[in-house]
């Protein structure tokens, strides 16, 4: 009985010696595993930007085939999440969120644990070398006061690392095949804002089109022809790039086709009107990607504004900052979808 009453006592002894250490350790721990990837930044990026490619890659998502994972409406770009639950102890439960994209270049996360009170923030950074991809992934963590999460801490990087190093691995084998990077490269993306835009005074023709490739025929008559006659005749300069809204969203496509001038006409011609775009508040989503797939943005951005409480303030349009007659590649081409919001 004395034995045990002294293995007891120890015991008791080291316990409370952990518990008092643990107030002592770091209370942020910092996991990091870098590796070169085969492949040009543009295939990493779009595997790391995308969150339905993370199942292919993404060691945590092979872990519990029965998980339950729910996806935001949108799935790239800043503000891109998905949440899961699980009874494998290794998964948990929890919700990953992209809290920023730049493109090529870094895709940033936030990760919120069930049972940890603040989230562990990390990402992926990339670095062009050569035709390869150098590809840090980082995790932070805060461990709080509890001692039991400090000392967690302490073995961060050797329970976490071995994971980042499968990933990177799994990562590198997507990347490398020249089938999956085509399809990683060919898929258009966007992040969504907030901002404010000044007050702008249009000149517009109302046209329709069957087809998106009859709007880009009629948008290239339209512009040069009949706003830049315009302009040139009553002495007016472009004070922006083109703008349009559309008016209908089923066959025939009822559109506006605009540009931004310095001033108002003192008269009207033809077809051509003039209209005001009022200063305020909007809702954007900077999209890169073929005119016919913007219906993506304009979901995405449907979803946020109704996730974030946000109210329609007039109807959305389209400012076009890529020029197509510039840029051959139309994953390269920038189109701003702007909702206008109370």
């Amino acid at each position: 009985m004395k034995a045990i009453f002294t293995i007891l006592l120890w015991l008791v002894g080291v316990a409370i010696i952990l518990l008092l250490t643990g107030f002592f350790l770091p209370e942020t721990s910092h996991v990091e595993r870098t590796a070169v990837i085969h492949a040009k930044p543009e295939a990493v990026y779009n595997l790391l930007n995308n969150l339905t490619t993370y199942d292919k890659w993404m060691p945590w998502n092979k872990m519990d085939p029965n998980w339950k994972v729910q996806y935001a409406a949108q799935n790239t770009g800043k503000g891109a999440w998905y949440k899961w639950q699980s009874q494998n102890r290794n998964v948990g439960n929890g919700k990953l969120t992209i809290n920023e994209s730049i493109v090529n270049e870094q895709v940033t996360t936030k990760m919120e644990f069930e049972g940890f009170k603040e989230p562990s923030l990390g990402g992926w950074q990339l670095k062009p070398s050569g035709n390869d991809t150098e590809l840090k992934w980082y995790m932070n963590s805060r461990m709080g006061n509890n001692p039991f999460y400090r000392w967690m801490g302490v073995f961060m990087d050797k329970m976490v690392g071995p994971m980042f190093d499968s990933g990177l691995n799994n990562i590198s084998k997507l990347a490398d095949k020249a089938e999956l990077t085509m399809n990683a490269i060919q898929q258009p993306h966007y992040t969504i804002e907030e901002a404010v835009v000044t007050k702008k005074i249009v000149v517009y023709v109302t046209d329709s089109a069957n087809s998106t490739e009859e709007i880009s025929k009629k948008f290239m008559q339209i512009i040069p022809v009949e706003l830049g006659g315009f302009l040139k005749k009553h002495h007016l300069q472009m004070a922006g790039v083109p703008m349009a809204w559309y008016n209908t969203q089923s066959i025939p496509l009822v559109f506006d086709i605009a540009a931004p001038v310095n001033k108002a006409p003192d008269t009207t011609e033809g077809r051509i009107k003039v209209r005001e775009v009022a200063a305020g508040k909007v809702v954007v989503a900077h999209f890169y990607g073929p005119y016919d797939l913007t219906i993506k943005a304009y979901e995405a951005v449907a979803a946020w504004m109704k996730q974030h409480n946000k109210i329609a303030d007039g109807a959305p349009y389209e400012v076009y900052l890529g020029d197509p007659g510039v840029e051959k590649d139309p994953y390269k081409i920038l189109t701003d979808i702007v909702f206008p919001v109370k």
